[in-house]
C-alpha cells in the first residue's frame, strides 16, 4: 500500500452529507410543492424491488436528467422517445445513485443512501472502528460467519455479494460509527461493483467486474434503438465509488464478452459477481417493508430537493 493511501484512510466525510430523513426543517416546504410522490411496496424479493422503485421514479428522473439523456441520443442517433431505450438508460442510472459513493475516502457516501466507503487491507484498517449498532461491539472482536472462516474477524471479511446487499436489505441498520451514524451495509470499490454486477445481472444487463490498479468498477452492454429501428451496442462504464458513468457506443463487444483479466484478484471479483449461490440468494431473498420504506423516502427525498433547483 503506497503511503500516501494510508493517508487517505484517516479522512472521515459521511457526516457532511448523512441528514437523517425528517431532520431538514424545509422538508414539509419541498414536500408540499413539488411532485416526486411515494410508493408503497410489498412482498417483493431484491431484483423485484429495485427494479419496481426504478420504474416507478424514471420519470422523476427524466425530469432532472433529461437534458443529459436527450444530449446523449442525439450525439449517438438514438431515439429519445423509445421507451425501451429510457427504461434501460434510467434503470441503471438509478440503481448506481443507490449504491455509489462519492470518492475513495472513508465514510464517502453517494446522495440518496447512507452506504459507506472504507478502506481495507490497509494499516490502520478503518473496518476496525466500526461496531455493531444493537450492541456497540466492534467487529474486530466478532468471529466471522463460516463461510468466512479463513478471515481473522466479521471487520477483516471481503464482503461478497449476497452479504453486502442483503444487510442493504434488511429492517436494521446493522452498523455504526461515529462519523457516519447508523447504516446498513458498506464497502470500498470491488465490494459495492461485485454486488452491482450481481443485481444488474438478476435485472438483465450482462455485466463485469473490471479491475485496473487498485480499483475496480463495472461494465456492462447495453443495446440501444437508433432512429432507424437498428439496435446499437454501447459498453457502459459504471463507477460505484466515483459516481460516473460513461456510455462508449464505438467499443469492441466481441472482444469486451471475450477479455479475461491475467490478476486473480480481480477474477476472483468477476466470479464471485456471477457466482450461482450469490445470485441465488440474492434473487429469492425477501426485502424488508421498513427497508423499502426507507429507500423510497430516501429517494422522493433527493428528487424533491433537486426538483426544487429546476
Amino acid at each position: 500500500m503506497h503511503p500516501l493511501l494510508i493517508i487517505i484512510v484517516t479522512f472521515f466525510s459521511c457526516g457532511q452529507n448523512n441528514a437523517s430523513i425528517g431532520e431538514n426543517n424545509g422538508e414539509n416546504r419541498i414536500s408540499q410543492s413539488l411532485n416526486a410522490k411515494i410508493h408503497h411496496y410489498d412482498s417483493l424479493t431484491i431484483p423485484q424491488f429495485f427494479l419496481k422503485l426504478a420504474d416507478n421514479h424514471s420519470k422523476d428522473f427524466m425530469q432532472i436528467d433529461k437534458e443529459e439523456f436527450t444530449d446523449f441520443c442525439a450525439s449517438n442517433e438514438l431515439n429519445a422517445d423509445d421507451t425501451t431505450n429510457i427504461k434501460k438508460f434510467f434503470t441503471l442510472k438509478i440503481i448506481h445513485a443507490l449504491f455509489t459513493s462519492e470518492n475513495a475516502s472513508n465514510g464517502s457516501r453517494g446522495k440518496i443512501l447512507n452506504i459507506p466507503y472504507f478502506w481495507h487491507w490497509c494499516i490502520p484498517n478503518p473496518r476496525h472502528s466500526i461496531r455493531l449498532a444493537e450492541n456497540n461491539k466492534l467487529l474486530k472482536d466478532m468471529k466471522p460467519p463460516a463461510e468466512f472462516s479463513k478471515y481473522n474477524s466479521f471487520a477483516d471479511i471481503d464482503r461478497t455479494p449476497y452479504l453486502f446487499i442483503s444487510e442493504l436489505c434488511m429492517e436494521n441498520q446493522k452498523y455504526y460509527t461515529p462519523e457516519c451514524d447508523s447504516f446498513a451495509t458498506f464497502g470500498w470499490c470491488s465490494e459495492r461493483e461485485m454486488a452491482f454486477v450481481c443485481l444488474m445481472e438478476l435485472i438483465g444487463y450482462e455485466g463485469k467486474v473490471i479491475v485496473s490498479g487498485n480499483h475496480s468498477w463495472s461494465e456492462f452492454i447495453v443495446g440501444m434503438f437508433e432512429k432507424t429501428g437498428k439496435r446499437h451496442d454501447f459498453i457502459v462504464k459504471v463507477d460505484n465509488t466515483f459516481d460516473n458513468v460513461k456510455w462508449d457506443g464505438t467499443a469492441d463487444i466481441p472482444s469486451w464478452k471475450a477479455w479475461k483479466s491475467a490478476s486473480k484478484t480481480a477474477l476472483w471479483y468477476d466470479q464471485k459477481a456471477h457466482a450461482q449461490s450469490e445470485r441465488d440468494k440474492t434473487k429469492h431473498f425477501m426485502v424488508s417493508p421498513i427497508t423499502m420504506g426507507r429507500i423510497e423516502q430516501a429517494v422522493v427525498k433527493y428528487l424533491n430537493e433537486n426538483l426544487v433547483k429546476k
